[in-house]
């Protein structure tokens, strides 16, 4: 059973009771003055996010209501996390439930306890999903098809992750930017962090760019390059 659960399906179905539709849990014996059958079985707890969760414990095991009511509904326990569709966590329907899309890495402590950690990959996906709305996979695609290079400079990304401690063989590189339109939120392309930072800087600023242009063409020394045809609007 994944995460340490130290009680089975089996186990947990003679005592408990699960309603899909409602995603109440209710106790099934009586087994403690407080714990009675037909009793709603579990607590709410508030969390320093402001909202609600559920839990249940049964024989000093403190169970989740969203990992319960999925080994209930399905008769397993789930082998990662389990997120709630509509990100909220009072709402423990079975069909508000759903498997998140990358397992949690399992590590052995020195101390021989089990512990279980998000993996770079996961970390990386839930980020893209949150800020940019794009899965891991869709981030592979475009880094694909720019073949692995910035959209603007065609070059690999040089630049550094700050801070991060690397093991043997690693070179700690960051991985390209996601680069997005901060007015639409549509996302444009990948690029290096200093062509990232180099539009951020002006804020997408087309005018400036093109002035920057005709700047270092007036102070190169070298044949000027061909006249520009800027169209205000163009890609």
């Amino acid at each position: 059973m994944p995460k340490d659960v130290k009680h089975s399906y089996d186990e947990l179905a003679k005592v408990l009771a699960y309603d899909p539709e409602t995603g109440a849990f209710t106790w099934k014996v009586s087994l403690t003055s407080r714990a009675q059958a037909g009793c709603r079985a579990g607590v709410w707890q508030r969390m320093q996010n402001g909202k609600d969760y559920f839990s249940v414990t049964y024989q000093g095991v403190k169970m989740s209501g969203a990992r319960l009511a999925w080994v209930l509904h399905y008769g397993e326990w789930p082998d990662r996390s389990v997120f709630y569709d509509d990100e909220d966590p009072t709402n423990l329907r079975i069909a508000n439930l759903k498997l998140a899309d990358h397992k949690a890495e399992r590590v052995v402590g020195d101390d021989g306890k089990v512990k279980y950690r998000t993996s770079t990959e996961a970390v990386r996906h839930y980020g893209l999903m949150r800020n940019y709305g794009i899965s891991y996979t869709e981030y592979a695609q475009m880094f694909a098809e720019q073949n692995g290079v910035c959209a603007i400079c065609e070059k690999p990304e040089t630049s550094m992750i700050p801070g991060r401690k690397r093991a043997e063989g690693q070179q700690g590189i960051r991985d390209l930017s996601v680069d997005h339109d901060h007015v639409t939120g549509a996302v444009r392309g990948l690029l290096c962090n200093g062509c990232n930072h180099m539009l951020g800087e002006v804020n997408d600023d087309r005018e400036i760019l093109v002035s920057a242009i005709k700047y270092l063409d007036k102070h190169s020394g070298a044949t000027k390059a061909p006249a520009l045809s800027v169209v205000k609007g163009d890609e």
